[in-house]
Protein backbone atom coordinates (compact mmCIF):
# COMPACT_ATOMS: atom_id res chain seq x y z
CA UNK A 1 0.00 0.00 0.00
CA UNK A 2 1.21 3.38 -0.96
CA UNK A 3 1.88 5.75 1.67
CA UNK A 4 0.17 8.84 2.11
CA UNK A 5 0.61 11.99 4.35
CA UNK A 6 -1.04 15.64 4.47
CA UNK A 7 1.12 18.49 4.93
CA UNK A 8 0.59 22.30 5.13
CA UNK A 9 -2.26 22.48 7.76
CA UNK A 10 -2.84 22.31 11.06
CA UNK A 11 -4.41 19.54 11.54
CA UNK A 12 -3.78 15.66 10.59
CA UNK A 13 -6.75 15.40 8.75
CA UNK A 14 -6.61 17.59 6.28
CA UNK A 15 -3.63 18.96 3.84
CA UNK A 16 -2.10 19.09 0.60
CA UNK A 17 -1.71 15.21 -0.43
CA UNK A 18 1.93 13.90 -0.72
CA UNK A 19 2.58 10.18 -1.61
CA UNK A 20 6.04 8.48 -1.20
CA UNK A 21 6.90 6.19 -4.25
CA UNK A 22 10.86 5.47 -4.97
CA UNK A 23 12.34 7.22 -2.04
CA UNK A 24 11.03 10.33 -2.38
CA UNK A 25 7.40 12.58 -1.26
CA UNK A 26 5.52 13.85 -4.48
CA UNK A 27 2.31 15.35 -4.81
CA UNK A 28 -0.73 14.96 -6.66
CA UNK A 29 -2.48 16.68 -9.51
CA UNK A 30 -5.59 18.30 -9.10
CA UNK A 31 -6.91 16.97 -12.67
CA UNK A 32 -10.01 15.39 -11.90
CA UNK A 33 -9.87 15.60 -8.30
CA UNK A 34 -13.03 15.19 -6.67
CA UNK A 35 -13.97 14.02 -3.04
CA UNK A 36 -14.50 10.12 -4.04
CA UNK A 37 -10.42 10.37 -4.41
CA UNK A 38 -10.26 12.38 -1.42
CA UNK A 39 -12.39 9.96 0.53
CA UNK A 40 -9.90 7.40 -0.24
CA UNK A 41 -7.24 9.38 1.44
CA UNK A 42 -9.17 10.06 4.26
CA UNK A 43 -9.76 6.62 4.88
CA UNK A 44 -6.35 5.61 4.21
CA UNK A 45 -5.41 7.78 7.29
CA UNK A 46 -8.10 7.00 9.27
CA UNK A 47 -9.55 10.79 9.03
CA UNK A 48 -13.56 9.58 8.47
CA UNK A 49 -15.42 10.83 5.45
CA UNK A 50 -13.86 13.48 2.90
CA UNK A 51 -15.95 16.63 3.43
CA UNK A 52 -14.25 18.36 -0.02
CA UNK A 53 -11.35 17.80 -2.05
CA UNK A 54 -9.45 21.27 -2.73
CA UNK A 55 -7.51 21.56 -5.72
CA UNK A 56 -5.29 24.46 -7.10
CA UNK A 57 -2.83 24.48 -4.35
CA UNK A 58 -5.40 25.17 -1.45
CA UNK A 59 -2.98 24.05 1.07
CA UNK A 60 0.35 25.37 -0.80
CA UNK A 61 2.57 24.40 -3.45
CA UNK A 62 4.25 21.26 -2.82
CA UNK A 63 7.80 20.12 -4.34
CA UNK A 64 10.06 17.68 -5.91
CA UNK A 65 7.97 15.30 -7.88
CA UNK A 66 3.92 15.49 -9.08
CA UNK A 67 3.46 11.31 -8.84
CA UNK A 68 -0.40 11.12 -9.43
CA UNK A 69 -2.40 12.21 -12.17
CA UNK A 70 -5.70 12.03 -13.55
CA UNK A 71 -6.94 10.03 -10.52
CA UNK A 72 -10.28 8.53 -10.77
CA UNK A 73 -11.39 6.62 -7.71
CA UNK A 74 -14.47 4.93 -6.68
CA UNK A 75 -14.33 5.84 -2.99
CA UNK A 76 -14.02 2.30 -1.59
CA UNK A 77 -10.07 1.62 -2.90
CA UNK A 78 -7.36 0.84 0.23
CA UNK A 79 -5.01 3.05 -1.37
CA UNK A 80 -4.81 6.10 -4.56
CA UNK A 81 -2.83 3.69 -6.44
CA UNK A 82 -5.24 1.63 -6.71
CA UNK A 83 -7.29 3.82 -8.72
CA UNK A 84 -7.47 4.63 -12.47
CA UNK A 85 -4.74 7.23 -13.24
CA UNK A 86 -1.67 8.09 -15.32
CA UNK A 87 1.23 6.25 -14.79
CA UNK A 88 3.31 7.11 -11.73
CA UNK A 89 5.06 10.44 -12.32
CA UNK A 90 3.60 11.38 -15.40
CA UNK A 91 1.11 14.29 -15.35
CA UNK A 92 0.65 17.24 -17.31
CA UNK A 93 0.51 19.68 -13.86
CA UNK A 94 2.30 22.46 -12.22
CA UNK A 95 2.62 22.45 -8.02
CA UNK A 96 -0.15 24.96 -8.91
CA UNK A 97 -2.55 22.29 -9.15
CA UNK A 98 -1.71 20.43 -5.79
CA UNK A 99 -4.62 18.44 -4.61
CA UNK A 100 -5.96 18.74 -1.25
CA UNK A 101 -8.17 16.78 1.24
CA UNK A 102 -10.54 18.16 3.84
CA UNK A 103 -11.48 15.11 6.05
CA UNK A 104 -14.38 14.70 8.80
CA UNK A 105 -12.43 13.88 11.90
CA UNK A 106 -15.03 12.02 14.09
CA UNK A 107 -11.90 11.92 16.97
CA UNK A 108 -8.54 12.96 16.19
CA UNK A 109 -5.24 11.19 18.25
CA UNK A 110 -2.48 12.34 18.31
CA UNK A 111 0.71 11.04 19.96
CA UNK A 112 3.02 13.91 22.00
CA UNK A 113 6.02 14.02 24.67
CA UNK A 114 8.27 11.64 21.84
CA UNK A 115 11.04 12.45 19.18
CA UNK A 116 9.14 10.12 16.57
CA UNK A 117 5.39 11.07 14.95
CA UNK A 118 4.29 7.49 15.66
CA UNK A 119 5.08 6.73 19.46
CA UNK A 120 4.28 8.89 22.51
CA UNK A 121 0.98 9.60 24.62
CA UNK A 122 -2.08 8.60 23.11
CA UNK A 123 -4.05 12.04 23.28
CA UNK A 124 -7.84 12.58 21.70
CA UNK A 125 -9.42 15.78 20.55
CA UNK A 126 -12.86 15.91 21.77
CA UNK A 127 -15.16 18.94 22.66
CA UNK A 128 -12.32 21.69 21.55
CA UNK A 129 -10.00 20.01 24.02
CA UNK A 130 -7.05 17.63 24.04
CA UNK A 131 -7.15 15.03 26.75
CA UNK A 132 -5.21 11.18 27.56
CA UNK A 133 -6.37 8.28 27.22
CA UNK A 134 -6.29 5.98 30.71
CA UNK A 135 -4.01 2.69 30.68
CA UNK A 136 -6.92 0.51 32.43
CA UNK A 137 -6.92 -2.49 30.34
CA UNK A 138 -4.89 -0.90 27.79
CA UNK A 139 -2.90 -3.46 25.61
CA UNK A 140 -1.53 -4.15 21.87
CA UNK A 141 -4.85 -4.44 20.13
CA UNK A 142 -5.82 -0.75 22.03
CA UNK A 143 -2.55 0.80 20.06
CA UNK A 144 -2.47 -1.06 16.87
CA UNK A 145 -6.03 0.84 16.11
CA UNK A 146 -4.22 3.76 17.19
CA UNK A 147 -0.83 3.13 15.00
CA UNK A 148 -3.74 2.21 12.09
CA UNK A 149 -5.20 5.31 12.79
CA UNK A 150 -2.49 7.36 12.69
CA UNK A 151 -0.52 5.72 9.35
CA UNK A 152 2.26 4.40 11.27
CA UNK A 153 2.27 0.76 10.35
CA UNK A 154 2.21 -2.61 12.92
CA UNK A 155 2.08 -1.50 16.46
CA UNK A 156 4.95 -2.90 18.19
CA UNK A 157 4.56 -1.52 22.10
CA UNK A 158 1.81 -0.25 24.35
Amino acid sequence: MTTVRLVNSDSSCSGRVEIFHNGTWGTVCDDVWDVNDAQVVCQQLGCGRALSAPGRAHFGQGSGPIWLDDLQCSGTESSLTHCTHRELGIHNCSHSEDAGVICGDMTTVRLVNSDSSCSGRVEIFHNGNWGTVCDDVWDLNDARVVCQQLGCGRALLA
